[in-house]
């Protein structure tokens, strides 16, 4: 007994979409997870919704009047939220973090985490005081990790000129607007 097929269809397409169908259904099964491979950041099978990457909670503000001086640096503390899957939906982190005014006018900002080990390290001005307690003799004012001597170089965008760290300190990213300095966002990353 056989079917009656539509006009132009063979007996083999019609085998092969039938077999086609559960080839289909299992690359359905698979998208979904390999999705979240290729774009973990977003929700399941929803392509259109923005990543959620880490988001400043608010805008740390300096001002031009806050940098009488070359070489001037401030803490700060920048909050910013992670999505997270728990009750809150998020979580807040707080990054310490310097902003120092250069020489030349430019300001830069450091997240004051050493990428080493994670410590916390300190703004050291006077070369002499850092060759006393880090062991190192820079050529002008520097970051210095108290915990395995590690020595940022500032002028030189952070480069480690002493010591076991391996990259320089994560910087902020810094908006002008007007006499406002703001610190708007953290480079990715994490220790070491």
């Amino acid at each position: 007994m056989t079917a009656n097929l539509p006009e132009g269809t063979s007996r083999r397409t019609l085998l092969k979409v039938v077999a086609a169908i559960p080839l289909a259904f299992t690359f359905g099964l698979v998208a979904s997870p390999l999705l979240r491979y290729l774009r973990p950041t977003i929700g399941p099978l929803d392509l259109t919704q923005p990543s959620d990457q880490p988001q400043a909670l608010k805008d740390v503000i300096f001002t031009d009047s806050d940098f009488p001086e070359p070489w001037t640096c401030i803490p700060f503390t920048f909050s910013q939220t992670y999505k997270e899957y728990n009750p809150e939906g998020q979580e807040v982190r707080n990054i310490p973090g310097f902003i120092v005014n250069l020489p030349t006018g430019e300001k830069v900002a450091y997240s004051r985490i050493c990428p080493h080990l994670g410590c916390i390290f300190n703004f050291v001005k006077d070369p002499q005081e850092c060759l006393k307690g880090y062991n190192f003799l820079p050529q002008g004012p520097v970051f210095a990790c108290p915990c395995h001597f590690s020595v940022y170089d500032i002028a030189q965008g952070g480069k480690v000129v002493s010591g076991p760290a391996p990259r320089p300190p994560r910087s902020f990213s810094l908006v002008t607007q007007g006499d406002k300095i703001i610190v708007k966002s953290l480079e990715a990353g994490g220790i070491a």
